[in-house]
């Protein structure tokens, strides 16, 4: 299906506020796209998923290049390197075997299994995390809560920035880089949207040095998600000009600003951009059911 003049635009659009949100958060803002463009687009969700984890391609360079990382940043990234990959694979698989599901009937109605799937996980996901993380800034005092993988001792250990001098288990951070990859594939997204939540409240990663290493991981997650749609066939190449036209600019401006806000206004205002995209799948998956 081809796109006219005003999807166009609408994915400019989009792609704006998107490449705004990765540079701020440090994420690529697929949790925000893949909705927005599944309510403004009359396009196979496949597609949109494909397309808009190749366009987190040029927000996530920009905002790579807006950082002046260190060579120590790359540490952690690499570690979760090849779980990253393995995740996206199977996560695309499964995105597949639902496109080749067909249908399903809910209330009398035909609903695309690959549509009810993604959008479903995304309900799940952004209501989840955006509670807490609002939870977690709004009601709660002190710093975030004990951080429970990060007890997790399994050999060997690795010395990373953000982590106040403690070791961390490089086995555990290859298995959270599997479902941060898995979660990528099947969603779309590039991973910010977990790894930010992930790395700060269940490793103990200061909020700075979290956005730091995200803004990495999301680049290779792009990369890496980029090949694996692009196998499969989900990617339109003029959605994902559209949205890169507007994207790279955006991300610039949003890291500027984002290193200028505290930690904690940083967390808040993630989880509640995550609740309003919560409430963007759930009128779209009203509109599919009812």
């Amino acid at each position: 299906m081809s796109l006219d003049t005003a999807d166009l635009i609408l994915a400019t659009v989009a792609g704006t506020g998107v490449g705004f949100i990765s540079g701020l958060f440090g994420v690529g803002g697929g949790f925000l796209l893949v909705p927005t463009l599944s309510l403004g687009l009359n396009l196979p969700v496949q597609v949109i998923v494909g397309s808009a984890a190749c366009q987190v391609l040029g927000p996530a360079t920009a905002s790579l290049l807006a950082r002046r990382l260190q060579p120590a940043h790359f540490r952690l990234p690499l570690c979760l390197g090849g779980g990253l990959l393995a995740g996206i694979i199977a996560g695309a698989r499964i995105l597949e075997a639902a496109q080749a599901r067909g249908t399903v009937t809910i209330n009398a109605q035909n609903v695309p299994a690959a549509e009810l799937l993604v959008l479903a996980v995304y309900l799940m996901l952004l209501t989840s995390i955006g509670l807490f993380a609002v939870w977690e800034t709004c009601v709660r005092h002190g710093e975030a809560p004990s951080p429970l993988l990060a007890r997790l001792s399994l050999p060997p250990l690795g010395d990373f920035p953000g982590f106040s001098g403690r070791t961390v288990s490089i086995p555990v951070l290859a298995w959270f880089g599997l479902a941060v990859g898995f979660l990528s594939g099947l969603l779309g997204i590039s991973g910010g949207l977990v790894l930010i939540p992930g790395l700060i409240y269940l490793l103990g990663m200061q909020t700075q040095d979290t956005v730091r290493a995200a803004t990495v991981i999301v680049f290779m997650v792009a990369l890496q998600s980029t090949v694996v749609h692009g196998w499969h066939g989900n990617i339109d190449l003029a959605l994902v000009a559209a949205l890169l036209a507007g994207g790279t600019a955006g991300a610039r401006v949003g890291a500027q600003i984002g290193t200028k806000l505290a930690s904690r206004k940083l967390r808040r205002y993630f989880g509640g951009l995550l609740l309003l995209a919560a409430g963007m799948v759930a009128v779209r998956l009203v509109i599919l059911c009812r």
